[in-house]
């Protein structure tokens, strides 16, 4: 027995060796080793192709086999394995144009010996020869690969492959390849495999690309003995990127058609894989599949409420709220998942539905499309979007002639609450288990309980605006809640003089309106209701207010505008009147006259006095500035000198210095001179002379013997 449990081939004798070509030589069959001469020139042509490669080794169920490769033309090409063994015995094999072959130790080829083997290619005219192998083909083993349902798994960076170690194969070595898309082979090595089974081999995992690996296994080598052959490379084992590409997709959804479905449509392509050589084919690993899992999340009480649908690119859905995923799936399990929210339709306008409320019990009806098909109610308060509605199934009922469905339910069983708004919706559905096959029937607002009462605004205010108007102020009604259900505002307001009505009809968004044209002095009453599309609405209380006779409200603008006034009539006021106390001033108090433009003192010629004349302003100045000196004459009373009779005065008046020599004018008589140049009278002093004398205590004392002179001097 052999260590791998085959028993030993038979040995054949020598002497049977030897007859061997003598009883081959009158025929050779088609399997065996035939020991004639071969029909062509044993010659080889030198060519550089021909049959290279050759290897023949012991395999696992079929015996031997030997196998080679051919480089060159294959067409009319005949191959021949020839084997040669003891002293000069030859053999061959016709393999034709295949090149491999395989035989058993039943076919004239020694096993247990060296033997010699090579390939001979021929051709019509010429022969290609490979080299020759000599080896014991029953110590020459070849282990087979790993077989096809290899186990692959993932770590962090690493593919794990595992597998079943071929029946009597133990203790082999493993290798492994792999390569990326447009990438060459990287070698790698498994090492030993401990024969418990199972044999496994740990990988390199690239990121964000696709992989193709491929093993090959060998007989473990022994010390002292040549190597095995490899094992052919097994089946490729293909891996998708790490992580999946994920899809940029975006959906599109129509309004809801008259059918009650509404049209999804996702716009965007799937990625696009960039695989290696060998993972193109059908289910070689590589491939990822996507599908969408659809969620609907309104009627809740359904049977099924997920379902995983094949990848399409348009759904026809509900108007339900739903959620859309798209789904990636490769060898590995479920990818990372993108998902969207479809939010339901929902419209304010009033469907065909028809509520009635009696003390115990609850009846809505609606029309009922076709007979056979499964409803959902589901009704949810207002401005409650996130938390679960509540809903209820019923079947419609067959042979209805007049086409209507209905439901009945009590208070226990999720009746609607009072003064409350609530979303109504009704879905329909053939196939309910189908999420594709729902539909919506209708889809409405309802308020529940005595909306005429309940819709009365509860507070109201009255401003007056002047003497015909005033300003109406009111609440928003209960009603404005739900939308499509509040239709208008009616107000109304009575004279309570003349009992006289008038009504107002506005908007359901308005909530302040403005009468005008009302009697100044007369009392009023105003109410307000809120009206829906089918029934009116009760009368809010009265609010009672009175106009005034005179009503006028001065605004921040007009008493701005009435200060500025009055500020500006005050000021052009006083300009006013110190311009006309001015004025009158300079009228009853005139200016002086200058002395420096006039003649300063003159003497009539009768009294012999002498005129004093300033022909400058400047000769003012100096007179000013320096010490005038007064003519200080005395004199008896009868024998003065005659002021009147020309002549020097040297030696009695003394005249300031620089002063101008003093001019007689003796031309026109002193009244007459007075009256022309507007001097003051005689005995008159002009005011900068006064105030000359009055600063000189000299000239202060000569002024009354001057004056008094002239006073006593006669007259001519």
């Amino acid at each position: 027995m052999d260590p791998t449990g085959q028993p030993v081939a038979r040995l054949v004798p020598l002497l049977l060796l030897l007859l061997l070509p003598e009883q081959g030589a009158e025929a050779c069959g088609t399997s065996r080793c035939c020991f004639q001469d071969l029909p062509y020139q044993d010659a080889d042509s030198g060519s550089a192709s021909g049959p290279r490669d050759l290897n023949c080794y012991r395999i696992f169920g079929a015996d031997y086999e030997c196998s080679w490769k051919y480089e060159g033309p294959t067409a009319g090409v005949s191959h021949f394995l020839r084997c040669c063994f003891g002293s000069g015995h030859c053999c061959y094999f016709a393999a034709g144009s295949a090149t491999k072959l395989q035989f058993s130790d039943q076919d004239g080829v020694p096993v247990l010996y060296n033997v010699t083997l090579w390939v001979e290619s021929w051709a019509t005219n010429w022969m290609e020869k490979s080299p020759e192998v000599t080896l014991t083909l029953y110590s020459s083993v070849k282990y087979d690969p790993p077989p096809g349902d290899i186990k692959v798994s993932k770590s962090p960076g690493q593919l794990c492959m595992k597998w079943e170690t071929p029946t009597r194969q133990d203790d082999s070595e493993v290798q492994f390849r792999y390569r990326t898309p447009g990438s060459p082979w990287k070698l790698g090595d498994c090492g030993h495999q401990d024969g418990d089974g199972f044999e496994s081999c740990l990988c390199p995992l690239e990121i964000s690309t696709a992989q193709e690996f491929q093993l090959r296994r060998r007989q473990r080598l022994r010390p002292g003995t040549p190597g095995n052959l490899w094992s052919s490379w097994s089946s490729p084992v293909c891996v998708p990127p790490v992580p999946l590409p994920q899809p940029e997709m975006r959906f599109l959804v129509d309004p809801l058609g008259p059918n009650g479905k509404r049209r999804v449509t996702l716009q965007g392509q799937l990625p696009q894989l960039q695989l290696p050589e060998g993972c193109h084919k059908p289910e070689s690993g590589a491939e990822v599949t996507y599908y969408l899992q659809l969620h609907m999340l309104s009627c809740p009480c359904k049977a099924q409420a997920r379902r995983i649908l094949s990848w399409r690119k348009t759904l026809n859905l509900s108007g339900a709220a739903y959620d859309l995923a798209i789904i990636s799936r490769d060898r590995f399990g479920p990818g990372p998942n993108q998902s969207w929210h479809i939010p339901a339709h929902t419209h304010t306008e009033l469907g065909a539905l028809n509520i009635s409320v009696r003390p115990n019990v609850t009846t809505m009806s609606w029309p009922a499309s076709a007979p056979g098909l499964t409803y959902c109610i589901e009704w949810q308060p207002q401005g409650q979007d996130g938390s679960p509605a509540t809903c209820t199934l019923t079947m419609s009922k067959d042979g209805n002639p007049a086409g209507i469905a209905t439901h009945h339910w009590n208070q226990a069983s999720g009746a609607m609450w009072q003064k409350t708004c609530y979303h109504i919706t009704i879905f329909a559905s053939a196939r309910p288990k189908k999420l594709t096959s729902w539909s919506t029937v209708l889809s409405t607002y309802h308020f529940a309980g005595n909306a005429s009462v309940a819709g009365s605004p509860q507070h109201m205010s009255v401003k007056i605006l002047g003497l015909n108007s005033v300003s109406v102020d009111w609440t928003p009604s209960l009603l404005s809640t739900c939308p499509g259900v509040l239709k208008e505002y009616v107000i109304r307001h009575q004279n309570e003089d003349s009992n006289q009505v008038s009504e107002l009809t506005v908007n359901s968004t308005e909530t302040q309106v403005i009468l005008g044209g009302l009697q100044a002095g007369a009392a009023y009453s105003v109410q307000v209701r809120a009206d829906t599309a089918t029934l009116k609405g009760a009368w809010s209380q009265r609010q009672h207010f009175r106009m005034e006779l005179q009503v006028f409200e001065l605004s921040d603008l007009s008493i701005f505008l009435a200060s500025l006034g009055s500020f500006l009539i005050i000021l052009l006021l006083g300009i006013l009147v110190y311009l006309s106390l001015n004025r009158a001033f300079q009228l009853l108090c005139p200016p002086l006259p200058t002395p420096c433009a006039s003649t300063a003192v003159e003497f009539p010629g009768s009294q012999g006095k002498q005129a004093w004349k300033w022909t400058s302003p400047a000769d003012c100045l100096e007179e000013e500035e320096e010490a005038a000196l007064v003519v200080i004459m005395p004199w008896d009373k009868g024998g003065g000198p005659d002021l009147d009779t020309p002549g020097p005065l040297k030696d009695k008046t003394e005249l300031p210095l620089r002063a101008p020599e003093p001019a007689l004018d003796t031309q026109l008589p002193l009244e007459e001179r007075r009256q022309v140049q507007g001097y003051p009278e005689e005995g008159a002093l002009w005011p900068r002379e006064q105030d000359s004398l009055e600063g000189s205590p000299a000239q202060a004392a000569g002024l009354p013997l001057l004056l008094e002179d002239q006073m006593q001097s006669p007259r001519s």
